[in-house]
């Protein structure tokens, strides 16, 4: 994760490769998300819609799930990031003037016009191979994502509404192989506790 990001770091859509490594967004969540969805001084963005793709055409629709329609939070590191990609994308504005296409959209081709979902991950899998990293398609970094944070101990519901997925169970189902390692790490840190308060251990 950390060699890709630094290779995408000055890429036109290096923040947009990090707000998936950063929030697990979905790819069609990522092109549909508009600047209006955008908190950055409370450091939240809400999903409202995504982007499709049905045939040549780019076509908005609602989030992949009921729950889908939610909020994530932001951290100041993926703030500053997103700062600096407006600040860009304001240059670009500036350059094409009258033939700017504004959508709103936070992440856009530099005329304004919508990014192909598609073209989004042809682009992650080049950065990827300049990187000498193995073939991973772009839903990767979601599941990274979140693999990361159920290993940190975040509270597997949080992570499942984070995602946006349809139920628990789909997320515990998705996950099951990373599990046994989260498990392993609760009893470790379980015991270290134990440890500390100076409580003898048998067995």
């Amino acid at each position: 994760m950390a060699t890709f990001l630094q290779r995408a770091a000055d890429d036109r859509l290096g923040a947009a490769y990090h707000r998936v490594a950063a929030t697990g967004l979905r790819r069609g969540e990522l092109c549909g998300l508009r600047w209006s969805d955008v908190n950055l001084d409370g450091g939240v963005l809400v999903i409202r819609q995504q982007h499709l793709e049905v045939g040549r055409d780019i076509v908005v629709g609602a989030p992949k799930t009921k729950v889908g329609a939610r909020t994530v939070a932001l951290d100041a590191g993926t703030v500053a990031v997103l700062r600096g990609h407006k600040a860009a994308q304001a240059a670009e504005r500036l350059a094409w003037g009258v033939g700017y296409s504004d959508g709103g959209l936070v992440f856009a081709r530099q005329d304004g016009a919508p990014l192909r979902p598609e073209y989004v991950t042809r682009h992650f899998l080049v950065l990827s191979s300049e990187a000498k990293l193995p073939r991973i398609v772009l839903h990767g970094l979601r599941h990274t994502w979140a693999t990361h944070d159920l290993a940190a101990g975040v509270d597997m519901l949080v992570v499942s509404r984070h995602l946006g997925h349809s139920s628990l169970a789909l997320t515990a189902d998705t996950y099951t192989r990373v599990l046994p390692e989260v498990s392993r790490q609760a009893a470790e840190l379980a015991a270290a506790m134990v440890r500390q308060a100076g409580v003898p251990q048998h067995g």
